[in-house]
């Protein structure tokens, strides 16, 4: 790996915790003035839906300036609305300064989206192709460790420090993350300006998601691994931890935090690994899902919760194995224009169908209860597992996924 790859990785890490840090303090600076939980957690919802609208757009923007261009514009605008929101907590709370925050949120919430898709274009442009399941796993298990830092120690952090000192501590992260993308140097694809109009541009990456026979197989088991993957919301882990482990909030902390730490575990175990991945990315992306899938089932049947933690302990490495290889195959299977179009239209439809999920989780808990859910979702993984077994491996098209790269003209 180079300078470059570990520039973006300081870039990545500096970014996802500043607004880790940022999330919370918005959150606690909300309730703690109005005592409203309602309005504490639109905060997440106002992230949610403004992320997914910068998804959906960014294909007509990334066609318009190279990838680490585009994120330090971001940035840059997203300091620009940090430092208002700054004044803004300095202010007294009425009607227009929560209004005010709420659009500032927005506006930085659909900045922050472009990073996670431009980076995976970065990281096909800086990285060779035998080391892209190294450079990913690197890249996903630094990150998972300062998230879990982040929002472990974030309220301790907060109360010790302050709201005001904390959002500056952000400030400061986004500024180091755009200095280090001045490092990110790469064979950046040239800037074609297309005529297409932008309904046209947005379409590609949807038209080459359901057309090419890989990637629409690929999407079909992203659509219900997002359907099922709702089970680990708040709610509904709360839910299992009281009723079928018989615990209280203290086992749900450990069972997320278990969880976490499966997925830095899996981050490192792939890194270490990297060289027996590379070349048989699909058959490791169907054992992992496979693997997740099964401990999920398993998970649904527990009553001790010492073996529940185990179970979630595992599952990290299981979803990091299936996640990893699949974000290295899409690297390897498409150039860099044409990836950025396809990984926005496929995280648009994955957010869609969990969000759609969220609205009738609760209820389908409430109905059959909360480990029939675990046990349906652990079927429908293994299902999809068992899908993608026979289209990607015994019917050959996970191979073109792994060694010829798709473009918007073929």
């Amino acid at each position: 790996m180079n300078r470059s790859f570990y520039a973006l990785l300081v870039c990545q890490t500096t970014t996802n915790l500043g607004f880790a840090l940022y999330t919370m303090v918005v959150v606690l600076h909300l309730f703690d003035k109005t005592g409203s939980t309602t309005l504490a957690a639109t905060v997440t919802l106002v992230s949610l839906v403004s992320r997914m609208i910068s998804t959906i757009l960014l294909p007509t923007i990334s066609d318009k300036m190279k990838p680490p261009i585009l994120l330090m514009y971001s940035q840059l605008i997203q300091l620009i609305l940090l430092f208002g929101l700054f004044r803004l907590f300095l202010e007294e709370l009425n009607t227009i300064n929560l209004l005010i925050i709420f659009i500032l949120l927005g506006f930085i919430s659909f900045l922050s989206g472009f990073f996670s898709l431009i980076k995976s274009s970065i990281v096909k442009s800086i990285v060779s192709k035998s080391y892209r399941v190294k450079a990913n796993s690197l890249l996903s298990s630094v990150d998972q460790t300062f998230l879990f830092a982040g929002w472990t120690f974030g309220g301790v952090l907060i109360a010790f420090l302050g709201k005001e000192n904390t959002l500056f501590i952000t400030i400061s992260l986004l500024i180091v993350s755009m200095l280090s993308l001045f490092l990110v140097k790469g064979s950046m694809p040239s800037i074609v300006e297309s005529q297409a109009g932008i309904i046209t541009t947005i379409v590609v990456g949807w038209k080459l998601l359901f057309t090419h026979k890989g990637l629409r197989i690929i999407m079909i088991m992203d659509l219900i691994e997002a359907w099922v993957g709702t089970i680990w919301i708040g709610a509904v882990t709360l839910t299992y931890v009281q009723d079928a482990l018989g615990k209280g909030e203290a086992w749900w902390g450990y069972i997320n935090g278990g969880y976490y730490l499966g997925t830095i575990l899996g981050g490192i175990l792939v890194y270490r690994f990297s060289k027996l991945l590379q070349g048989h990315l699909t058959s490791f992306m169907l054992l992992g899902s496979a693997a997740f899938g099964a401990l999920t089932l398993a998970y649904g049947f527990v009553s001790e919760p010492f073996i529940a933690l185990f179970i979630v302990l595992l599952m990290g490495p299981s979803y990091q194995m299936r996640d990893l290889a699949q974000e290295t195959m899409f690297q390897n299977s498409a150039d860099e224009g044409t990836l950025t179009k396809i990984l926005s239209a496929r995280s648009t439809l994955v957010q869609l169908i969990f969000i759609a999920s969220i609205l009738g989780i609760g209820a389908l808990t409430d109905w059959i209860g909360v480990r029939l859910v675990y046990i349906l979702s652990g079927c429908l993984l293994i299902v999809s597992s068992l899908f993608g077994f026979i289209q990607l491996q015994l019917r050959g098209k996970g191979t073109s996924l792994e060694n010829e790269t798709v473009n918007v003209n073929g």
